[in-house]
């Protein structure tokens, strides 16, 4: 009989996340559990650092073949390569009131979500050598704490303990964030962006431009709760807006309709945005496994590195 290899959902239960404690546990466990769905594995590229060596395969490409170990040793042999490190990386957080929504069937919170994808990220881009900060900007702060990218061992600890620190708080400050992160960001980089984006288009396209202006890649994560994609809610409810503290009494009837049309909208209008400025734009819900998301990371990697 053939073992049967089980797929990527069925190795990442995303119920089971909800029992795991520590973030720094979490981001481990989906990161490995990602990559132990891969066939491929994501550590190794053809680059100019050599690694070591790997027994070849049939079908393997010939160019990487160690000619000069065969002619001594008679063996066939691939030459593999760590993955260039001179690539910096940003993780930016929305900390805004609205990221604390967490719907019935959500394993967490929209921005527990957001932490555990972004330290999962960032576990593994340190564990590619690659040089990784933080942007983050908590509740009417207007001072963002500003974490510089390095390489060393010490700052998975540095980010994780940062992440812990912030609270959902506060109004929209979507504008503000990307304004610090066109600011402190000097050299050309690549930002990983965590948001919900629960803010018109509008309001957010000159951050984003801007960046792409000054030659930073940015890729977008936008968590969203079941809820608010699906609305499913059928008896008359209490909505209170977390961020202005407004309160209304809503029928889900009278109004799923209107709700769908608007929310639809707001969609097309960041879907028509992130496609000009050609910035990939990954939507992650909080009830599902986010290994969509680090698919599309690890994809927009290969393709750019």
């Amino acid at each position: 009989m053939r073992a049967v290899t089980p797929t990527l959902d069925q190795q990442f239960d995303p119920r089971m996340l909800s029992t795991l404690e520590g973030l720094d546990f979490k981001a481990r466990y989906v990161m490995e559990g990602f990559l132990n769905g891969l066939h491929n594995s994501s550590f190794h590229g053809f680059s100019v650092e050599f690694s070591d060596y790997q027994k070849y395969q049939p079908g393997e490409d010939l160019r990487h073949l160690d000619w000069r170990l065969y002619a001594r040793s008679d063996r066939l042999c691939i030459k593999r390569y760590m993955q260039e490190t001179n690539a910096r990386f940003y993780v930016v957080c929305d900390a805004s009131a609205s990221m604390e929504y967490r719907g019935g069937t959500a394993w967490g919170s929209k921005f527990e979500c957001a932490k555990v994808l972004a330290s999962a990220l960032t576990w593994f881009l340190l564990k590619q050598n690659d040089a990784a900060g933080m942007i983050t900007l908590g509740g009417q702060s207007e001072a963002p704490e500003f974490i510089r990218p390095s390489q060393r061992p010490s700052q998975l600890g540095l980010m994780l303990r940062q992440l812990e620190l912030l609270r959902p708080s506060g109004g929209a400050c979507l504008s503000r964030l990307l304004q610090h992160a066109a600011r402190l960001i000097h050299r050309r980089s690549v930002v990983l962006f965590f948001s919900d984006l629960l803010e018109p288009s509008e309001d957010v396209a000159l951050g984003f431009k801007q960046l792409r202006f000054l030659g930073h890649e940015v890729i977008v994560f936008q968590i969203l709760d079941k809820d608010e994609v699906e609305f499913p809610f059928t008896e008359s409810k209490v909505f209170v807006d977390l961020e202005s503290g407004t309160r209304r009494v809503v029928s889900p009837k009278a109004v799923r309709a209107q709700y769908c049309e608007r929310f639809n909208a707001f969609m097309a209008s960041h879907y028509a945005l992130f496609r000009a400025l050609e910035i990939p734009h990954c939507v992650v819900r909080n009830d599902k496994s986010p290994c969509g998301a680090l698919a599309l990371f690890l994809a927009e990697r290969k393709r750019r590195y």
